[in-house]
């Protein structure tokens, strides 16, 4: 039986985090093709989350990858869709694998921000917060948990 996180009412199924993969950036299909890709930007406050519409969950800016895309490229284009930030250099970190009934996995990479704005929405988002090792905006995506758990702090040190 797969395990699914429980949607709040209404809202679409949820991704259970399976495990991070440090995967170099050169090969990141040794373990399948990726689907989508997430960004961990880190503005002076703490890490970007975005309300997601449809999950009804907090999570980071990510997205399917588009053809012709790199995961570089995606999680660039999900940051700003999703909430109004420009990333500059982008740094890979490897590939998370998830499960919703199904495998999927996905490119993770991280990024500086100098600014967030107060407030955006987008057809997929309707809010914008911050995490910090001290506090998350509930409820919070259990993928995006997982990933925070194990990246945001040292993210937010290297900032420093």
């Amino acid at each position: 039986m797969v395990e699914r996180s429980t949607p709040p009412d209404g809202a679409a199924p949820l991704a259970r985090f399976v495990a991070f993969h440090e995967i170099p950036e050169a090969d990141p299909a040794a373990h399948g093709p990726l689907r989508f890709a997430v960004m961990l930007a880190q503005a002076p406050g703490g890490m970007v989350l975005v309300f997601n519409r449809y999950r009804k969950v907090w999570e980071l800016p990510g997205g399917l990858i588009d053809p012709g895309d790199t995961p570089r490229d995606c999680a660039r284009r999900e940051l700003r869709e999703e909430a109004g930030c420009e990333a500059g250099e982008v740094r890979w970190l490897g590939v998370v694998e998830v499960n919703d009934g199904r495998r999927h996995l996905g490119a993770v990479c991280a990024c500086r921000l100098d600014a967030v704005p107060a407030s955006f929405e987008s057809d997929e988002t309707s809010g914008i917060a911050l995490w910090t090792a001290a506090g998350a905006p509930q409820p919070l995506g259990n993928c995006d948990a997982a990933l925070l758990s194990r990246f945001g702090a040292r993210l937010a040190k290297s900032q420093g």
